[in-house]
């Protein structure tokens, strides 16, 4: 009788808990991704679902990419009727975000789901990704309790006002006044941190990529091109600017290149997820792990974003460089540093990068193996001024001739 009496308790206790408990409420955008074209004016909702709770009072936080959105509107949708207040409807299209809060001014609750707010955008960029992200999804209760609440992002991608259409680029490499057969091409667009690697041959020294115009790349683009011979003993790095006559001709065509014999490069790469991504200053170490020049660096935005550095120092082991960030023109993504030094293989350097907007970030803790040697991330700093370990940049270090 008593254990009949125990178990029939605890399956009372477990459901009341369970109903007490009941599911996590959502906020979100929606809908979740959105395709638009280049000055195209579209909006998207905030969509409230209680699942179950009885709901008083609202408030978010959300970022987009300045950069290829501009927000122009951002108004009260029906969720809380009439019988409502509110106290924050903010738009910032400098820092890229808006908030919104809002109180139901009578009783009961709001249990149905329904549209927060709605929320116009206008896409100014001629192409490029931004995320629509909450970094505060809040919902309370008629005491001003938190309800556990669960906040879901957006995705809106711009496509080109061009129509999309073949671009071929193919060339020729060289070395030494001979053939390079089998070199290893690397073609990245440095706008939208977008790789691609080219056909080549083993009994051949001509390379073919083809891509889309109007989708891959723009007129404006930067594409990178990353050249090494089939040992890796010679390399070019090569940067090319796409005009508009390249989009019309449909291509580069001829695009030859002559590799040297030089010191390699330090790339962490692209991760395959960048996120999260926040700009900020990483401090931590580098490992090279063959001799590397270097007067350049490079860092991988996020798709779609203006992700770069704002000021890097590397030093130590008789080495003391800097570079700073001039803005967005010209070659923005490339900094260069103030004088041409050398990372020697073994040796331990320390860096700081601060960076702007939304760089890409990699997501790991202890040494990372990189292409050229190793690095560290000893301590990020936010621009919250939250820290975190493990957060290193996706950066390239290189020399290139001025």
């Amino acid at each position: 009788m008593n254990k009949i009496l125990a178990t029939t308790t605890a399956v009372i206790a477990l459901f009341i808990i369970l109903v007490q408990t009941g599911f996590t409420a959502q906020i979100s955008v929606v809908p979740s991704r959105k395709t638009v074209s280049t000055g195209e004016n579209f909006s998207v909702d905030i969509y409230v679902d209680p699942e179950g709770s009885e709901v008083f009072g609202a408030q978010y936080e959300l970022h987009f990419n300045n950069l290829v959105l501009n927000a122009t509107a951002q108004d009260k949708g029906p969720f809380f009727g009439s019988d409502s207040f509110v106290p924050k409807n903010e738009i910032n299209n400098t820092m890229g975000w808006l908030k919104y809060g809002e109180t139901r001014t009578a009783t009961p609750g709001i249990t149905e789901p329904g549209v927060l707010t709605t929320i116009t955008f206008q896409a100014i960029a001629e192409r490029g990704t931004s995320e629509l992200s909450f970094s505060v999804a809040k919902l309370s209760d008629s005491l001003v309790n938190p309800i556990s609440t669960e906040g879901n992002n957006g995705t809106v991608k711009i496509m080109g006002s061009q129509p999309p259409g073949p671009f071929l680029i193919y060339g020729y490499v060289f070395y030494d006044g001979s053939n390079c057969n089998n070199p290893h091409v690397n073609i990245t667009n440095l706008n939208t941190s977008n790789k691609w690697a080219a056909k080549t041959s083993a009994t051949s020294n001509y390379y073919q990529l083809m891509l889309a115009s109007g989708t891959d790349i723009i007129a404006g683009d930067v594409l990178q091109f990353e050249v090494t011979g089939p040992d890796g003993s010679q390399s070019n790095v090569t940067n090319h600017t796409i005009t508009q006559d390249d989009i019309n001709n449909g291509g580069l065509f001829d695009f030859n290149i002559t590799l040297e014999a030089k010191p390699g490069i330090f790339d962490t790469e692209a991760p395959s997820n960048p996120y999260p991504s926040i700009m900020g200053v990483h401090n931590g170490t580098i490992i090279p792990d063959l001799e590397i020049e270097v007067n350049r660096i490079y860092t991988y935005a996020c798709p779609g974003t203006g992700g770069h550095t704002e000021y890097a120092r590397i030093w130590g082991n008789g080495v003391d460089a800097y570079a700073n960030w001039s803005g967005y023109s010209d070659d923005w993504h490339n900094l260069t540093f103030n004088t041409t030094f050398t990372l020697e293989p073994g040796k331990e350097y320390n860096y700081t990068i601060r960076t702007g907007s939304y760089p890409q970030i990699i997501h790991h803790h202890g040494e990372y193996n990189a292409t050229g040697g190793k690095i560290i991330c000893d301590e990020f700093t936010d621009a919250n001024g939250k820290k975190y370990t493990g957060w290193i940049p996706a950066i390239k270090l290189w020399w290139e001739e001025e």
